[in-house]
């Protein structure tokens, strides 16, 4: 995982990415870590245990969430410096995928927290909030996915935070909500939200990062997800003059390793920061990757997003949208983009 924005250019698509990152510009003191279309990144490992078939529906209880059926028992841990994920090991890691011509690119990560809800990062939607264009690509760890379990499932509407603010990542929040419920199995399950576990959080809790962005800062993206373990980061320290200097939103805070051994990077953006709790023997979803001055820099850990900020938010669209339809949703949560036969209809900020 390594540093920021997207600075290539798709043509024949309408979609220019042109690699501006505001952050950076203004503070000098970072990228987002997102739309790579070629980047890569860390390692991290699981624990084993039996999980429940889902329901064709793919719903899942409070229960069915943060289980890696195929994962390695967590004492197993193979993570020294960044290594390739195995097949099954992020069961809820989510490729998010523009379409460019005939071309599907990745440009950022996501979680699957429900059967058709995919938590990310808002400025991940900067280029296009158009849900037509997206794609989104579960059930693999290869960022083409091709294996059988892989799918490829296409994006109804779009909801961004109201409050997200793209020049200081406030509210760094939004969801994907999916045309179809993925069924879940061995290589598809939904991690569980933090709402009352977030408080639990400490520099001793076995966090993970995973993904498919660079693997260095100047370097390449990986084909093939990878992973890392972090831990968390106090904001005593990460907000200090010598790291962040006050400026990291009150709804987010800092994981990863103080020697900068261990980051997300650009194209990861988005995606979770997987943190176990043993009590529950499941894994929540404490973060999304949202912004990071360079990648693996000391004293600059990567600055997550913490979705338990937003409980009333996620909930309010999560029962909204199951009750009365993804159009009908109170648009004053948040800017709705939903995708229609003629085109998309855009709710109000």
């Amino acid at each position: 995982m390594g540093p920021g924005l997207l600075s290539a250019l798709f043509v024949g698509s309408a979609l220019l990415y042109s690699g501006y990152d505001p952050l950076n510009e203004r503070t000098g003191r970072g990228h987002s870590r997102e739309q790579a279309a070629t980047q890569g990144w860390p390692e991290a490992p699981r624990t084993r245990r039996r999980v429940h078939q889902a329901q064709e529906k793919g719903a899942a209880d409070e229960e069915d969430c943060g289980i890696a059926p195929l994962a390695d028992a967590l004492k197993e841990s193979r993570i020294i410096g960044g290594t390739e994920a195995q097949l099954g090991a992020w069961p809820w890691v989510v490729s998010l995928q523009i379409q460019s011509g005939k071309i599907l690119a990745h440009v950022c990560g996501g979680s699957l927290v429900k059967s058709k809800w995919v938590l990310t990062a808002a400025h991940c939607t900067k280029d296009t909030r158009d849900p037509l264009m997206w794609t989104a690509v579960v059930g693999t760890n290869n960022i083409h996915g091709g294996h059988p379990s892989s799918k490829k499932i296409k994006v109804k509407a779009i909801i961004v935070h109201p409050g997200f603010n793209l020049e200081t990542y406030v509210n760094d929040i939004a969801l994907f909500h999916l045309k179809k419920a993925v069924r879940y199995n061995d290589y598809i399950q939904p991690i569980c939200l933090p709402f009352d576990v977030f408080q639990q959080l400490d520099q001793n809790t076995k966090c993970f990062i995973s993904g498919w962005g660079r693997t260095k800062e100047e370097g390449n993206v990986t084909d093939v997800l990878q992973e890392a373990e972090v831990h968390y980061i106090s904001r005593k320290i990460c907000d200090s003059e010598q790291s962040y200097g006050q400026k990291i939103p009150t709804t987010s805070f800092c994981a990863g390793d103080e020697d900068g051994i261990f980051d997300t990077c650009r194209g990861d953006s988005g995606g979770p920061l997987m943190c176990y709790l043993p009590e529950h023997s499941r894994f929540f979803v404490m973060g999304i990757t949202s912004y990071g001055y360079g990648c693996g820099r000391k004293n600059f850990p990567g600055v997550y997003c913490g979705p338990s900020f937003y409980r009333q938010w996620l909930t309010d669209h999560f029962s909204g949208a199951s009750s009365k339809g993804i159009c009908n949703v109170n648009p004053l949560l948040g800017r709705v983009l939903i995708a229609s036969a003629s085109g998309v209809l855009l709710g109000i900020p």
